[in-house]
């Protein structure tokens, strides 16, 4: 049987573009499923940007494009921030704002790292401006290290003076309230499937592991 012949090419399935099995070996026909969204220009002056990266190291996009990830999707992943490593934020199946709670918040790493981190955008907001420290929190429980939420914030406090002051002020701008279960609320959209599933672009398409 040539290859061609025992080649079989489906549609969408499990959000996949494509699906091909050469003599019972499976590639995954990843096509482009993930877009970079900026800033609109006239609104890239707005202060609530300058205190995001500041506080949350969460850098909007302006000038990035596709080409600058180096992974692929099963599903829709529309980039709309980056963090001070260049790691990614994005929406999951659509193009999501603080108003909209239909899409789910994802994040990317370039260690081969990736996950479903909020419910929605403001369920984001919420837990980056409250919490900043939520990355560490999960090489914490990762590593099955003990942490206290507390003593992270007054790490916080003591290396930047006005951290609480732009803390307010991020939220007062956005309308955001602290939610107590930020935290667990992140941990639980690591764990709950379907996960976010993020594909490397080297020849074998490698899936990255989950967050946590």
């Amino acid at each position: 049987m040539t290859d061609r012949e025992n080649e079989n090419l489906v549609g969408d399935i499990d959000g996949l573009i494509g699906y091909i099995s050469f003599e019972g070996k499976e590639y995954i026909d990843i096509r482009y499923k993930k877009e970079v969204v900026p800033v609109p220009k006239r609104e890239r002056h707005h202060v609530i940007y300058k205190l995001l990266e500041d506080n949350c190291d969460v850098i909007f996009c302006t000038d990035q494009k596709n080409d600058d990830f180096m992974f692929e999707c099963r599903e829709q992943f529309v980039i709309f921030a980056v963090d001070g490593g260049g790691n990614c934020f994005g929406t999951i199946g659509g193009m999501g704002d603080i108003n909209d709670d239909n899409y789910p918040v994802g994040y990317v790493c370039h260690e081969g790292l990736s996950g479903r981190i909020a419910n929605n955008f403001r369920e984001f907001m919420e837990l980056v401006n409250f919490y900043p420290f939520w990355y560490d929190i999960l090489k914490f429980e990762k590593m099955g290290i003990n942490y206290s939420i507390s003593e992270l914030e007054n790490e916080r406090i003591e290396f930047n003076s006005k951290y609480l002051e732009q803390q307010e002020e991020i939220a007062k701008i956005l309308n955001l309230n602290k939610n107590n279960d930020s935290i667990k609320l992140l941990i639980s959209n690591l764990k709950d499937k379907p996960k976010f599933t993020v594909y490397g672009l080297d020849e074998e398409h490698n899936p990255y592991q989950n967050l946590l």
